[in-house]
């Protein structure tokens, strides 16, 4: 969250040197690069390593100040999983992958050469061995500074939602056997808070 409000206080320093008008979100296919940290991860070390976002930015004016921005993204998240249960001599150490197609939606409050914004994100699991959400509800803040053809975007969205899962063995219900009466015991699925730097290439209006 540091890295985002610094980014969001040099976006605001920036737009106050330029006297033009307002400037909404760019239209565009949307490229990047994405960091994910994962919290409540039953007894599973994860190391945020580098995925991806691709897809296309759509925006609207809504008034001079006010845009809103719709995304329809494939966004890859990864992270090196480490798990160790000597007990049922499992031992992982490896990199893992989660594949999500994603929708965000928000609305965007627009300076003369930047936004700044929130909203919304759905998010769809297709493919991978994450221990992850197949259906991720998430709130995002962004904020974006343009530069001739393209805008630079810093967004950090934190899911809302948890689901039964969050293993990377046995599903998301185990049985606890070195208690004397075995009971089944229910895991979830960790919470995600991804960083994205992505370039958005304006292919609308100039």
């Amino acid at each position: 969250m540091k890295i985002f409000f610094k980014f969001l206080l040099v976006v605001i320093i920036l737009s106050s040197f330029s006297i033009s008008g307002f400037a909404q979100p760019a239209k565009g296919i949307k490229v990047g690069a994405n960091y994910t940290f994962y919290k409540d991860s039953n007894g599973i070390d994860y190391t945020p390593l580098p995925g991806f976002q691709f897809g296309y930015a759509w925006s609207t004016e809504l008034n001079e100040s006010l845009a809103l921005s719709i995304e329809g993204m494939l966004t890859q998240k990864s992270s090196n999983v480490k798990y160790v249960d000597e007990d049922y001599m499992i031992n992982i150490d490896e990199k893992r992958n989660a594949m999500y197609i994603s929708a965000p939606i928000g609305l965007n409050y627009c300076f003369s050469n930047a936004y700044i914004g929130g909203g919304y994100e759905f998010g769809y699991f297709v493919s991978g061995d994450l221990p992850v959400n197949e259906i991720d509800h998430a709130l995002f803040l962004q904020a974006a500074y343009k530069i001739r053809f393209m805008d630079i975007a810093l967004k950090y969205a934190g899911s809302l939602n948890k689901e039964s899962g969050g293993t990377v063995v046995g599903g998301g219900n185990y049985q606890d056997y070195n208690s004397s009466i075995a009971q089944p015991t229910n895991t979830y699925t960790p919470k995600a808070n991804t960083f994205q730097l992505s370039l958005i290439f304006n292919l609308g209006k100039k």
